[in-house]
């Protein structure tokens, strides 16, 4: 979706179209590329039109921890809280994979916010979709063990050949771990045939059994 696709997607009035198209910077980023550090000043509204950013943090241990992902036509809740209440943006962003992102410009957001309701819907929207996956996450800590939540992430993360692209280090900083435990867990899951591991990817051969262990 590139800004023409986000000017349909507001669906703003003339004037606002005009003020958001001359606003609007658009970054590519690519794959593991961290555009946003935790301290950073945030320059605008943040609203991702291809790809995927991951919101998160370092825990005390050094290992990371996600708080939520940004999709396509999704804008960051962190960003808005910052260029509302003027603070540095409180986390670390990373790309998933590919990444286009179009940033508004701090006061064009403001003044489009206070009289556009879809750039309201849309903050809104953000907000609930952060609340809704925090909540999943804290969720999947307290409830599962960390071979399930590999387990569900391999499943949400497999592409339409049962594949997942990520290297174990990845996925380690996305549950909040070591490259070593992941690997562990992997070998186990190997061993019963669920998965086959190679270089910077899982082949998943037994999506029914995966799931059955996390449903249990």
């Amino acid at each position: 979706m590139g800004t023409r696709s986000l000017d349909d997607y507001l669906a703003l009035s003339e004037e606002s179209s005009k003020l958001l198209k001359d606003s609007i910077q658009t970054v590519q980023v690519t794959k593991n590329e961290v555009p946003i550090h935790k301290g950073d000043k945030v320059s605008g509204a943040y609203v991702v039109t291809r790809g995927c950013l991951r919101v998160f943090t370092y825990t005390p241990n050094g290992n990371e921890s996600t708080f939520y992902l940004i999709s396509p036509s999704e804008t960051c809740v962190f960003a808005i809280k910052c260029l509302f209440n003027k603070l540095l943006y409180p986390a670390w962003v990373a790309a998933e994979e590919d990444t286009e992102i179009c940033v508004i410009k701090g006061q064009t957001f403001k003044q489009l916010f206070s009289k556009e309701p879809s750039i309201q819907d849309m903050t809104i929207d953000a907000l609930s979709s952060a609340v809704f996956k925090l909540m999943t996450e804290v969720e999947h800590l307290q409830g599962w063990n960390l071979s399930q939540r590999l387990v569900n992430l391999l499943l949400n993360q497999a592409n339409d050949e049962n594949q997942v692209l990520m290297t174990q280090q990845e996925m380690a900083g996305r549950l909040g771990t070591t490259r070593e435990v992941v690997a562990r867990i992997l070998g186990e899951m190997s061993a019963e045939g669920w998965i086959k591991t190679g270089r910077g990817k899982v082949s998943i051969l037994n999506t029914q059994k995966m799931a059955s262990s996390i449903s249990d």
